[in-house]
C-alpha cells in the first residue's frame, strides 16, 4: 500500500516547526552552558584569590622575618663569663634579634570567612612583639611598617589580572 502524500502546506508548516524545536532546544543548551560558565568563573576567582592572599600574606611575612633577622652585636668579657650586648636597635629601627625567638614565632595564616572572603593575619603570639608593635615610646613598629613597605607588591598581587578561565562563546551553540 503507498503511503499517502503529505501537503506542500503541512511539510512547510512541520519544517517550521522543527525549526521552532531546534532553536528552544539550542537555546536550552545555551543557558545551560552560560550558567555553568558563570559557576567556572565564580569558581576560578574565590580559588585564585585564597591563593592570591596565601601569596601576599607569606611575602609580607617572609619579608617581617628578614626586617627582624639583624642580630644586636655581642661581647664576651676576656674572662668569657660575661657576654654584653652593645649595638641594639634605636627608636624607628626594626628590631635587632638577641634570642631570635621573636624572629621565630612570626607566623602567616589565611582564613577563609565565607561568601568569597578570604583573610590573611600576620602575627606573633609574643607580649614582647605586641609591646614592641604598639608601645610609642619603644617605636619599634615592625608588622605595621613591613606591610607599608610591601604594600605596593601586595596591591600587585591581588588585584593582577585572573588567569584560567575559558572562553564560553568558542562552546556555545557549538555541538
Amino acid at each position: 500500500m503507498a503511503t499517502p502524500k503529505i501537503p506542500r502546506e503541512l511539510r512547510r508548516l512541520q519544517a517550521i516547526e522543527a525549526g521552532r524545536q531546534r532553536r528552544v532546544d539550542s537555546a536550552t543548551r545555551k543557558e545551560a552552558q552560560i550558567s555553568w560558565f558563570i559557576r567556572e568563573v565564580s569558581d576560578v576567582i574565590n580559588k585564585t584569590m585564597k591563593q592570591r592572599v596565601r601569596l601576599a600574606t607569606e611575602l609580607v611575612r617572609s619579608k617581617v622575618v628578614t626586617n627582624i633577622s639583624r642580630p644586636v652585636t655581642k661581647i664576651t668579657s676576656q674572662s668569657g663569663r660575661v657576654i654584653r650586648v652593645i649595638n641594639r636597635s634605636v627608636k624607628g629601627e626594626f628590631p635587632k634579634a638577641e634570642t631570635t625567638q621573636l624572629m621565630k614565632t612570626i607566623f602567616g595564616d589565611v582564613v577563609d570567612m565565607g561568601n568569597g572572603i578570604t583573610d590573611g593575619y600576620i602575627g606573633t603570639p609574643l607580649d614582647y612583639g605586641f609591646r614592641l608593635e604598639t608601645s610609642r615610646a619603644l617605636d619599634r613598629s615592625f608588622l605595621k611598617r613591613t606591610f607599608y613597605e610591601e604594600r605596593s607588591k601586595v596591591i600587585k598581587i591581588l588585584t593582577g589580572p585572573i588567569t584560567g578561565i575559558s572562553n564560553p562563546s568558542s562552546t556555545i551553540g557549538h555541538d
